[in-house]
């Protein structure tokens, strides 16, 4: 075996960054999460202290730093005007009429919904960058590719909805979903099952031709695992989601500073987030970002503890946050402003 391996021509990585970048953000991140998920399995109390340090740590400061991804200069602050003062009026109007009209179960159950897919949609859009960054044809076709990524993740949801869990981490976050039947999801997990196993050969014949796509392949792998674990192999909703969110979350704060150094780099951009983060500053973006979200977030979150009335308010806040981060998302990663672009 050893003089096969060695007649194989090593194939060329296609990171974003470099070696350290990437396999920080696709091996490391994934083997906290896991890490994570094993923690809780082992003993479950450490449940509640792994989600507070994940919410104040990760969660919070990655959904400010959708906010240093469009407005890192003025450039991004001129592009991005309405996203950052109008698109908000819009989304607490929505979102407190569906609460106030229908109840807080509506707005947790879209919520829901709605990360799975977001979390779903960065991973690809991940990947896509991936493909573009590999310096060797990722021999796949790219509709069928997608439908593995999102077959897997819709495996994990339907798993998940055979419990029909009645609310969402927490109490205060009632759900109102159906009841998949276990032969539906067990039907959908064995074709994605077959579909895993027709890509690991996929992948294994390319490796033995010298043409492996090593980095897409690490951080396609990295998104079978997450999703199976998270919503498949982690009973407990809250544990499953604490997977997924700790993967994701972590990953976008990655992502972001990528993009804005890569930014930075090209253009020789001045606007204050680039002169703050000078020199590759990545613990000071995180800073910026940590600081920027923990008095939002801790106002918001101290209602819970004052009255009913108030918890409604907490929630109508704290999800206007993250719909206000799936929407902004979901325009300023498919949009390419100057100077701020993807890796080339």
């Amino acid at each position: 075996m050893s003089v096969v391996a060695q007649s194989i021509p090593a194939p060329a990585p296609g990171w974003l960054r470099g070696r350290n970048f990437d396999l920080s953000m696709i091996g490391g991140l994934t083997l906290l999460a896991l890490a994570a998920g094993l923690a809780i399995a082992i003993e479950p109390l450490l449940l509640g202290p792994i989600l507070l340090l994940d919410f104040w740590l990760l969660g919070c400061p990655h959904v400010a730093a959708t906010f240093m991804r469009m407005a890192p200069d003025q450039i991004g602050f001129r592009t991005h005007r309405f996203l950052i003062f109008g698109l908000p009026v819009i989304v607490v109007a929505a979102t407190a009429g569906l609460a106030l009209t229908f109840g807080i179960a509506l707005v947790a159950t879209i919520y829901f919904y709605w990360q799975w897919y977001h979390t779903l949609r960065q991973s690809w859009g991940i990947a896509q960058l991936y493909r573009r960054k590999s310096a060797v044809p990722v021999r796949e076709n790219p509709v069928l590719a997608e439908g593995l990524f999102a077959l897997v993740a819709l495996w994990g949801l339907l798993h998940r909805l055979t419990t029909a869990p009645d609310h969402f981490i927490y109490p205060t976050l009632p759900l109102s979903v159906p009841h998949v039947p276990v032969w539906l999801a067990d039907g959908v997990g064995a074709l994605a099952i077959a579909g895993l196993l027709w890509w690991a050969f996929a992948r294994c014949r390319d490796w033995m031709a010298g043409e492996l796509p090593l980095a897409h392949t690490l951080f396609s792998a990295s998104h079978y695992l997450i999703f199976i674990v998270g919503y498949v192999v982690m009973d407990d909703i809250a544990g499953g989601c604490l997977v997924t969110n700790l993967w994701h979350t972590s990953q976008y704060l990655m992502l972001v500073w990528l993009f804005n150094e890569n930014a930075k780099a090209k253009a020789g951009n001045g606007g204050w987030f680039f002169a703050a983060t000078k020199e590759n500053r990545a613990v000071l973006y995180f800073a910026i970002c940590a600081v920027a979200s923990f008095p939002i977030y801790y106002a918001i979150n101290s209602m819970f503890a004052w009255g009913a009335a108030d918890v409604l308010a907490a929630v109508i806040a704290n999800q206007t946050l993250n719909f206000h981060h799936f929407i902004s998302d979901a325009v300023i990663w498919r949009k390419r402003r100057q100077p701020a672009g993807a890796p080339a």
